[in-house]
């Protein structure tokens, strides 16, 4: 059976093991002036070269002729080890060894003399993985082990690991690899292979691999099965799914044009279409990133072609930085985890990302008469089809029971509120994580309900009494009120005072304010509209 590139190409030296130069010469000085250590520790991302490391470091431990701290790798310790057959390297995979028993077993077997080679070396995976007792067991025979006992300690999450263990090992921190570092190694790999691969293929490859080698050389060799040699940049994207690249920056010119239909209809057509949501979520990312760049003054042609950098300055020529950066900002924060089979968190961060460029939209009826139509539709006599004994309503699927959606919205132009809406992002981003007298001030002006400009006063609205008392507390505070006043004003480059008022008196909240909570009704009020009124009309079969 073929062997895996991965395994094929595992370093036989420590000069070979890529993009960790600092740990290499550490370790070899420590062979050729033989001041090694009983224990060490290897820490860092995963397919950065800490179990390849570790193997290489036991070569050279047990080599009958190092050169320069070297294994020799002809020896009859070093073929053992690279053939996998040697009877004094131990590796152990702690994620399904973890338990106190198998410590146990280690520390009665440890002490055990080598039986062909002058050291015994232990290589524990995934030490993480321990459980405490575990730990425990092990600690002491890290502590005090006999003096041909090498351990060596692999794991991805140090913070896991008891700093008790870290302070008797050794410890080096395995960084991920530079792109360049590991596109010049699948470069010689597929030169040593006889794969006719572009230099520009291999970037590709590295860049998704995340900084982990074993990923690229994955990445490569299922490339080669699926398309064999030359191997294309059509091939690499079209494995990778990234054909998206053309929708991400149509996407991105939509978002900083303020055109939300068309960004929603390009979502939509993305994922009606079977692309992989969390794919495109990705390549989205990168050209948000690649925009960051342009707007920073930093040329980066290593993900798209001269021609997608050329578009893209193009799509950015009015926008800010720090419009780029709040975009970026709302984008990396999705989280598609939870269900990334649907594009909905991604059309939610769109719409929210409408918010930012509100002033480059008309503001009139015209502009949203489309999202008032749909308000408008929206019927609780067709979406509300029954009700039981205990006043349960039975409705469509996409309006929430219970929920009344008023009739009548309309969206009135007003040139004041607009910069207030374009610049409240800004205000909640600089407020995120400043707490005042006794709340966090980000939180109270996010749970406000409306925000509206009475000459030089701006009255944040609340539908709930215990939101507004909040609110009421940081601005009778002197300190909590100053802090508030200097980012609205440093925001709308003018003299603003604030406070804080109830929008209904009423304790109970009705079924229009419940209404008032939709997100299309939300998505109009932010962008500065208001409800003139609101039909009650629920209808309950009797």
């Amino acid at each position: 059976m073929k062997e895996v590139f991965y395994r094929k190409w595992r370093p036989r030296r420590l000069d070979e093991v890529v993009g960790q130069e600092v740990v290499a010469r550490t370790l070899r000085n420590a062979v050729e002036s033989g001041n090694t250590a009983h224990a060490y520790l290897f820490c860092g991302p995963r397919g950065t070269g800490k179990t390849s490391t570790a193997r290489v470091l036991a070569k050279a431990l047990n080599c009958e002729s190092t050169v320069g701290g070297e294994p020799d790798d002809s020896c009859n310790s070093c073929v053992s080890i690279r053939q996998s057959r040697a009877l004094d390297l131990i590796e152990i995979d702690a994620a399904s060894n973890r338990g106190i028993d198998d410590m146990r077993s280690l520390r009665e077997k440890v002490h055990f003399a080598p039986n062909e080679s002058r050291k015994k070396v232990y290589i524990i995976d995934e030490v993480h993985m321990l459980t405490e007792p575990a730990f425990n067991a092990l600690l002491k025979t890290l502590e005090e082990p006999p003096l041909h006992a090498v351990f060596i300690l692999a794991t991805t999450d140090i913070h896991k690991v008891p700093p008790t263990v870290i302070s008797r090992c050794q410890r080096f921190d395995f960084r991920r690899i530079a792109l360049s570092d590991m596109t010049s190694r699948l470069m010689r790999l597929c030169k040593d292979e006889g794969v006719n691969v572009d230099e520009k293929v291999l970037n590709v490859i590295a860049r998704s691999s995340s900084g982990s080698l074993r990923d690229a050389e994955n990445l490569l060799e299922q490339a080669l099965v699926s398309y064999g040699s030359p191997l294309l940049d059509d091939h690499i994207r079209e494995l990778l799914g990234l054909n998206n690249d053309e929708q991400a920056l149509n996407l991105v010119g939509h978002i900083f044009s303020g055109s939300l239909k068309e960004g929603l209809n390009l979502v939509h057509q993305v994922f009606t279409d079977g692309a992989d949501v969390t794919q495109f979520h990705r390549v989205l990312v990168e050209c948000l990133r690649s925009a960051l760049l342009i707007k920073s003054g930093v040329k980066d042609t290593s993900v798209h072609t001269l021609e997608s950098q050329s578009r893209l300055e193009n799509i950015l020529k009015d926008v800010s930085i720090e419009q780029v950066v709040q975009v970026l900002d709302k984008f990396v924060q999705t989280d598609l985890g939870i269900d990334s089979t649907s594009s909905l968190r991604l059309e939610l961060t769109l719409v929210e990302c409408s918010f930012l460029f509100a002033d480059g939209i008309e503001s009139d009826t015209k502009t949203f008469s489309g999202l008032s139509d749909q308000v408008r539709e929206v019927d609780t006599k067709d979406s509300v089809k029954s009700a039981d004994s205990e006043g349960v309503f039975n409705g469509h699927k996409e309006v929430i029971e219970s929920i009344h959606v008023p009739d009548e919205l309309t969206v009135k132009s007003s040139e004041p509120p607009d910069k207030l809406v374009t610049q409240w992002g800004s205000v909640l981003k600089e407020l995120k994580t400043v707490k005042g007298r006794r709340f966090n001030l980000g939180a109270l002006l996010r749970s406000s309900t409306e925000k509206v400009i009475d000459g030089d006063t701006i009255v944040l609205k609340y539908s709930h009494v215990s939101h507004l008392e909040r609110m009421q507390e940081e601005l009778r505070d002197s300190r909590s009120r100053d802090l508030i006043k200097e980012v609205f004003q440093k925001n709308m480059n003018a003299s603003i005072d604030v406070r804080a008022e109830l929008i209904d008196a009423v304790g109970n909240e009705s079924i229009g304010n419940v209404a008032q909570r939709s997100h299309l009704v939300k998505v109009a009020q932010n962008l500065g509209a208001s409800v003139i009124s609101e039909k009650e009309d629920v209808v309950h079969d009797e």
